[in-house]
């Protein structure tokens, strides 16, 4: 089977790395060269087993089963990316975006093909995390979701329907874990470490800055302000200033090799 990642960024890479690890063939585009190189790079197995092809241009190949939008977290990227895509896409294409909290219905409201159009939410590293949520659409076909059930089941995956709410269910559930652990250090009471290392020994795989880091500061940060302004600004939901402050300064997480904590390389 044949897929294209619009985005070759942390995430988009990490479903490249994990549908090529079930014999899918996969096409990569991002207009970013420092993307591709860094993409390249991290793929360079994948690659050198040609399991994964850059597109020079964003054009559909025509047995593509699905295009799957891993952009940055913006709305209207995500809106231009996806009209932009309308004109090379295949008749029986189906089309996901992997927005976190962004809502389905807006980017699909004004797509020519919204009835092959839903989310599939993966978590990051899509490489060991099977759950991925499936965000239909009230324009999405019946088929397509179905369709889309089996596809994301013979590629490994645990496909669970939830509601296109803010944040649908595991982001929504997953905001006081990030946020009240950054109200604590804005504190100044206790610091990441401390933290993450009393979650860890709670039992929780990682604490909750470690996981900032690996998802990236910038989307975890973007996540929170999408599901804050969709309830309506609750001051519960408030995003971070010491988020602020980290992307202002670049220090993204492991894709910048600093974050909360500093980092060898990308993947350490």
């Amino acid at each position: 089977m044949e897929v294209l990642i619009l985005g070759a960024g942390t995430m988009g890479r990490g479903l490249a790395r994990a549908l090529a690890a079930k014999d899918c063939t996969i096409y990569l585009y991002d207009p970013n060269p420092a993307a591709r190189t860094a993409a390249t790079q991290a793929l360079a197995g994948e690659f050198e087993a040609q399991k994964c092809r850059w597109l020079e241009k964003l054009a559909v190949p025509p047995d593509c089963v699905a295009v799957i939008e891993a952009v940055p977290e913006n709305l209207s990227l995500k809106k231009s990316v996806l009209a932009e895509l309308a004109a090379t896409l295949p008749e029986a294409t189906v089309v996901a975006t992997n927005t976190s909290a962004l809502s389905v219905h807006a980017l699909a409201a004004e797509l020519p093909y919204r009835a092959r159009f839903l989310g599939w939410h993966f978590f990051n590293p899509p490489t060991h995390l099977p759950l991925v949520e499936v965000i239909p659409t009230s324009f999405t076909a019946p088929a397509v979701v179905e369709w889309s059930e089996r596809f994301l089941t013979s590629v490994g995956k645990v496909p669970l329907r939830a509601p296109d709410l803010p944040g649908f269910i595991v982001n929504r559930i997953a905001r006081p874990y990030y946020v009240e652990a950054l109200r604590l250090v804005e504190s100044g009471q206790t610091t990441p470490e401390v933290v993450d290392k009393l979650m860890e020994g709670l039992g929780f795989r990682m604490g909750p800055f470690r996981l900032m880091d690996l998802i990236g500061i910038d989307t975890n940060y973007a996540v929170t302000q999408a599901i804050w302004e969709g309830l309506g600004y609750p001051p519960r939901f408030r995003p971070s200033w010491l988020q602020a402050q980290k992307i202002a300064a670049g220090q993204l997480g492991r894709k910048t090799r600093q974050g909360f904590y500093t980092y060898g390389s990308p993947d350490s």
